[in-house]
């Protein structure tokens, strides 16, 4: 599901560079899909040629190559270009930093639609944020919904 997300990004955003003719942010966020495709189990073949189709308006000769390779006629530059599926590019799950006092003491993952209280709840048993809660008295919460609960403490 990772992988689809953000192939889909990808997608998006090397046409937007392309079109914007910032071409080193198409090549960097080929890159990012590149190493996350390594460090991947596995992914799919369609994945591989629409990499391969971000490819080639910057590495012809190597994009034809390996199209050929995965047995795709006629040339790479006959097909269309691959295009971005908006409801694949939301992210199921969000990363939630947890700070104490404005510093960063911990981070975990939550579901999308996660409920205030239970990520609230989250951050004050993770066990890196209790030895910072130790003794003192929770003064204040905050939360700012997709990215972080800081808790202000006194004591």
């Amino acid at each position: 599901k990772e992988t689809l997300r953000l192939l889909h990004e990808s997608i998006l955003k090397v046409t937007e560079a392309i079109d914007d003719l910032r071409f080193n942010v198409a090549i960097s966020q080929m890159m990012i899909l590149v190493n996350h495709l390594q460090k991947s189990a596995s992914y799919s073949i369609e994945t591989a040629k629409s990499l391969l189709q971000l490819l080639a308006p910057f590495a012809p000769h190597l994009a034809e190559e390996l199209w050929a390779e995965l047995g795709e006629t006629p040339s790479i530059a006959d097909h269309p270009w691959p295009v971005a599926r908006k409801e694949l590019l939301v992210a199921e799950e969000m990363t939630i930093v947890f700070q104490v006092n404005g510093k960063l003491r911990g981070q975990s993952q939550f579901p999308k639609d996660a409920d205030k209280a239970d990520i609230i709840g989250a951050a004050k048993s993770d066990a890196k944020v209790q030895s910072f809660l130790e003794g003192k008295e929770i003064v204040k919460e905050i939360y700012v919904p997709g990215k972080l609960v800081n808790l202000a403490v006194k004591g």
